[in-house]
């Protein structure tokens, strides 16, 4: 799973699963659909910093809670859910003030309904967190090279790995057209004081096809490191792990506060 601070870890495409039309509505308002996600994820954000700072000790990391912020937040399917509906209830409310079409009127209510039980269902399910968080890296730099590998697309991901293998979430994808007799080299764009605490290694995976790629690598490679195509091409390795599990659920109590 995504970190609820990796960049895209939200998206269009998330959003399509509740509301096919969502692409046709925005292009005739003229209303940006990012926009409204990043707004959600921001009042989101602050719902969740200020729940976790209630909790107190019932938070692990509870100490270092307001330096860490939520980059510890793992972007479980539940609060995933509260965040589509919110960016939903934020989209059809802008809709519908630009025309005032009660369709629209009743999509707000409908999502501003779907929100309020989101919320109420993760903080009821648990607010997933992890120890020592690895972020989503940016996109990869990829260059052609010489090699021997015939003329093909080629895709690449990368991510973080930590010292006990625990993986993060894959950095977008990056890909070229790679001429007949040529390679690839790979290398990740962070710079040194960007690379996670936590990290002590990446991950390449590496595909002809942007859905199917594979793990090229049989141990993380180094940090600083550059990784080039072999001779002979690409790997039928493992498949992603798709990010990071939640080691620990911080869920609301049902405990009375004295006072």
């Amino acid at each position: 799973m995504a970190l609820f601070t990796d960049v895209g870890a939200v998206s269009l495409d998330d959003l399509l699963q509740f509301e096919t039309s969502l692409v046709q509505v925005a292009s005739s308002h003229a209303i940006n659909v990012d926009r409204k996600i990043s707004l959600a994820l921001g009042a989101i954000g602050t719902k969740l910093l200020l729940w976790l700072l209630d909790v107190c000790a019932s938070d692990p990391q509870f100490v270092n809670r307001r330096a860490l912020g939520l980059s510890t937040v793992v972007l479980t399917p539940a609060l995933q859910r509260w965040i589509c509906f919110e960016s939903l209830s934020r989209f059809y409310a802008e809709a519908y003030n630009v025309q005032l079409n009660t369709r629209f009127q009743g999509k707000w209510t409908e999502y501003q309904a779907e929100c309020t039980r989101a919320e109420q269902m993760l903080f009821m399910s648990g607010v997933g967190i992890v120890y020592a968080a690895l972020p989503r890296p940016m996109m990869p730099s990829v260059v052609a090279v010489a090699g021997s590998s015939p003329g093909q697309a080629m895709f690449v991901q990368t991510a973080w790995v930590d010292a006990t293998g625990n993986e993060g979430a894959l950095s977008p994808a990056n890909g070229l057209v790679v001429p007949e007799d040529s390679g690839i080299a790979v290398s990740m764009a962070e710079k040194a004081a960007n690379v996670p605490h936590a990290a002590v290694g990446w991950n390449l995976y590496l595909g002809s096809s942007a859905i199917d790629l594979t793990r090229q690598n049989l141990a993380p490679l180094p940090i600083g490191s550059s990784w080039q195509l072999p001779t002979s091409g690409i790997v039928d390795g493992p498949d992603p792990v798709d990010g990071q599990v939640p080691q620990f659920y911080i869920a609301m109590s049902k405990q009375i506060k004295r006072g």
